[in-house]
């Protein structure tokens, strides 16, 4: 098997090399063919990906957070290439959903290694400044996306603080942030709403924190909207809350939507893929079905899957 590891120094506050040093190792030993290769810049690991997908690699391991995890899905995106995860950013959602440990990457490696490629879903999403992009995770506008560009303009603190520093400009954004209308279609039914967030979602776990929504999965063809009502930061405390105590379906002020297209229209609202900030509303958004495979190892939430045929 020949694989690489597509990595950025940048992410995650433990020592960059060791980790990266632990990994090849256990692959090695396991008997895989493995280089790696060091992102500069974004789009690095998408270019990245997409030579090895020519290359004919059986898998890019992408080692970092979510975003690197993201540009490197888009590089070998309909290929054979399989995308595994070695997780060194900061939510690290994918890696957790594959139920891998977060400090052992070498652990992490073997699981993957050992794991069988299966075929999933990816959501694309094009809007205001930005677009075509596949995304695994989600795709959210408004709040979630606000609180995320705040992140993403001092990278620094985000190093070296984490979690912390998203959840305390979280609660700062949150204070100042005031629900929109928007006007969403999925499969051409249209809501008008005043949300806090539309979140199309093609995985379960959002922020690391909540399932968010629980029954989504990866395979089924279909994408999951949620629409948080509010207005505040009153609002948005109390949605948290609740879905953090495990109470979904049963909230009036929470909506729940699946489809195969959907279009967010607002004034302007700040858009993430994959906590990734991108650009604005209005953004139209598809399922591609069975696009990317995956190694998925036999710790990760079997939940996640509506069929049970590998492919």
């Amino acid at each position: 098997m020949r694989a690489v590891i597509i990595h950025n120094p940048s992410s995650g506050m433990t020592t960059h090399r060791a980790a990266l040093d632990a990994a090849l190792n256990c692959l090695r030993e396991l008997g895989w063919q493995v280089n790696a290769r060091e992102t500069e810049a974004r789009g690095d690991a998408t270019r990245l990906g997409r030579q090895a997908a020519e290359q004919g690699y059986d898998a890019a391991f992408a080692m970092g957070g979510d975003g690197t995890l993201n540009e490197v899905l888009n590089g070998v995106l309909n290929s054979e290439t399989a995308v595994g995860v070695l997780p060194l950013g900061t939510a690290n959602v994918w890696a957790l959903e594959m139920g891998l440990p977060l400090d052992n990457l070498a652990r992490a490696a073997q699981l993957q290694a050992e794991a069988t490629p299966r075929a999933i879903d990816v959501g694309i999403a094009k809007g205001e400044g930005f677009g075509p992009r596949a995304f695994l995770l989600s795709c959210g506008a408004g709040l979630d996306a606000a609180v995320i560009s705040q992140v993403e303009n001092d990278r620094d603190k985000k190093r070296r603080f984490g979690k912390l520093f998203f959840l305390a400009l979280g609660a700062r954004e949150a204070l100042q942030y005031r629900g929109r209308r928007v006007r969403v279609k999925v499969d051409g039914i249209t809501y008008y709403r005043r949300v806090l967030l539309a979140l199309t979602s093609n995985t379960q776990l959002y922020g690391a924190m909540v399932r968010l929504p629980p029954a989504a999965r990866v395979d089924d063809g279909l994408l999951d909207v949620t629409l948080l009502h509010g207005d505040n930061a009153l609002h948005a405390a109390w949605h948290f809350a609740r879905l953090g105590a495990g109470f979904f379906e049963q909230q009036p002020d929470i909506e729940h939507y699946r489809g195969r297209a959907i279009e967010i229209r607002g004034d302007k609202l700040p858009v993430h893929v994959d906590a990734e900030p991108v650009g604005t509303t209005p953004v139209q958004i598809r399922v591609k079905p069975r696009a990317l495979r995956v190694l998925v190892p036999e710790t990760a939430n079997r939940n996640l899957f509506d069929s049970a045929i590998v492919r």
